[in-house]
Formats: C-alpha cells, structure tokens, sequence
C-alpha cells in the first residue's frame, strides 16, 4: 500500500475542516490501511468506486455515496483497480457543536454515537437520505472554501442542518437523548485527555473531570469509547508522533517522545502493525513522494 499523510489538526477556535482525498489503496492488493482520529467525519465519493471498511465490515460504494466515520471504530477505503476514485471529507471536532450550547445540541451528534453497525454509515447516492443530503453538503463545502463574513455561523448551521436530516430520515431519535447522556458525562474529561496528552496523564486524573470515581470512570470510558483509557491515550500520542514524524525533520526517536510516549517499542509495534514499515522507511517514502510531485499541498 502506498504511503499517505495529512495533518489531522483542526483549529481549536473553530474545529472544522474540508479536504479533497485521491484514493490509491486498492483492494486487489489486500485489504487497506485502517486508521483512527478523534474528530467526526462525513465523506462523499465524488469520482470512481470502491470498498470502504469499518473495522471487520466492507461496504462497496461508488460515486454520490456518503459515509460517516466517527472516533470510535478505524476505517479506510480503496478503489476499484483501474478508476481513478475520489473523495471529499468534512471534518469536526463535537465542540464545534457542543461548547457553550446546551444539552439539546449533543442530539446533533446522535449519527457519529448510534451502533458503530446502524446503516447510518453508509448512505446511497440513490437513496431518499443520499438525494436529500447531497446538495446540503456541496453546498456546506463551498462555505469552506469560498469563505465569506459570517461563514463560520453558516457553517456551523448547514453542518446542523445535514445531522438533523440524518437524524430524521435514519429514525435515530428513537434512540432519544438518553443514548448521549454517557457521552455528555465523558466530556470534560475527553476535552481534558485531549489537552494533556503529551504528558504524564492517568486515569484517576481523567476521571475527575467528570467528577467519576476511578472504576465507574473505567467502565464508562469503555462504554461509550469502545476502547479503554488507555488505548484512546495511545491512539492520540500516535497520531501526534505520526505527524511529527512527517511534517519536522526531528529526529524518529525525539519525535516518538515529545509526543508523550515512555516506551518508545510500543510505538514501534503500533506503527509497524498500522503501516507495515518501519517509521524511517515511512518518512522516506513520504520525502519521495513530495520530491516526484512538489506542488502537492
């Protein structure tokens, strides 16, 4: 599988991104990378076809097709050999919904926090939802990149907009407000992890953001994260490795610590098993691949 990279940072004033993705994994040469972020995603196959995969689920697509990746499960997609296949993603942090609005706006996130397996993940083109959410969204991606005063409210509100029409035409207020409320209690302590990650960070410091004993934060966390404490620490710490790694020329080892791991062989073995080469091996394809196209931002 060839290498790829893009700086997963959003803004903190105001966590919002859009990017355009050229697939190059294909399915004919296994299955793709999979990967984990800690922001929202909603992707729309603009060009081609392919396979896009949840964990241990595939879903063929082709082009007009949405899908919604949240921080709970890694994913990837691939193409169809042969097609040139292209996407567009929207990317979001929840504060972009959430912070200084009240309870009733986690509802807006019920698609990303509903059973990673509900068929809210992948959306036909030709569906009632697909039909009604494709222009939402094009228009939703000229605000990002035509910017204009008063575009981040409208952003913030079309992006309101497309999860209120998922909400409703996927029937998820059935799950009412009361599949958020774990969430909602894990919040301050999310905000915090994300915060001081880099550092010395346990779990009894975690939990008492969200004023939860050690054990009740432990089984919550697991809950609602599909992934322990733990896991969710060193799934940042990589991602913040991987990216210095690919965007400084410090040295792999310095890297690998200022990103807050103590034992730098657990990152090794995560980045091994992740990308399948070493991470030297990885930097040096990704400097190749910037030389051979140079106008690639």
């Amino acid at each position: 599988m060839e290498s790829f990279f893009w700086d997963y940072r959003l803004n903190a004033e105001f966590p919002f991104s859009v990017l355009e993705y050229t697939v190059t994994d294909s399915p004919d040469r296994g299955a793709p990378r999979l990967h984990w972020h800690n922001y929202c995603e909603l992707g729309v196959c603009t060009a081609g076809s392919g396979a896009f995969y949840f964990e241990d689920r595939r879903y063929d697509y082709r082009a007009g097709d949405l899908f919604l990746a949240n921080d709970l499960e890694r994913h990837g997609t691939a193409r169809t050999p042969g097609e040139d296949t292209r996407f567009r993603f929207y990317l979001f942090l929840s504060g972009l919904l959430l912070d200084g609005a009240g309870e009733r706006a986690a509802e807006y996130l019920l698609p990303f926090r509903c059973d990673p397996s509900h068929s809210c993940t992948h959306i036909p083109a030709q569906s009632d939802a697909g039909r009604a959410l494709r222009p939402l969204l094009d228009d939703l991606w000229t605000d990002a990149v035509q910017p204009r005063p008063g575009g981040q409210r409208l952003i913030r509100a079309r992006l309101q907009l497309i999860l209120a029409e998922l909400c409703s035409r996927m029937a998820l207020d059935r799950q009412g407000r009361t599949g958020l409320s774990g969430y909602l209690r894990l919040r301050p302590a999310l905000a915090y992890i994300d915060a001081h990650f880099t550092g010395r960070l346990t779990q009894k410091e975690a939990a008492a953001q969200s004023f939860l004993s050690e054990s009740r934060f432990r089984h919550l966390f697991r809950q609602e994260m599909h992934m322990s404490f733990q896991e969710y620490v060193s799934n940042l710490r990589y991602l913040e490795a991987r990216r210095l790694i690919a965007s400084t020329g410090m040295p792999i080892a310095a890297a690998v610590r200022e990103a807050g791991f103590s034992n730098p062989y657990y990152f090794y073995k995560m980045f091994q098993k992740t990308e399948g080469i070493t991470p030297s091996a990885w930097r040096a394809t990704l400097r190749g691949a910037q030389q051979e196209q140079p106008d690639l931002i």
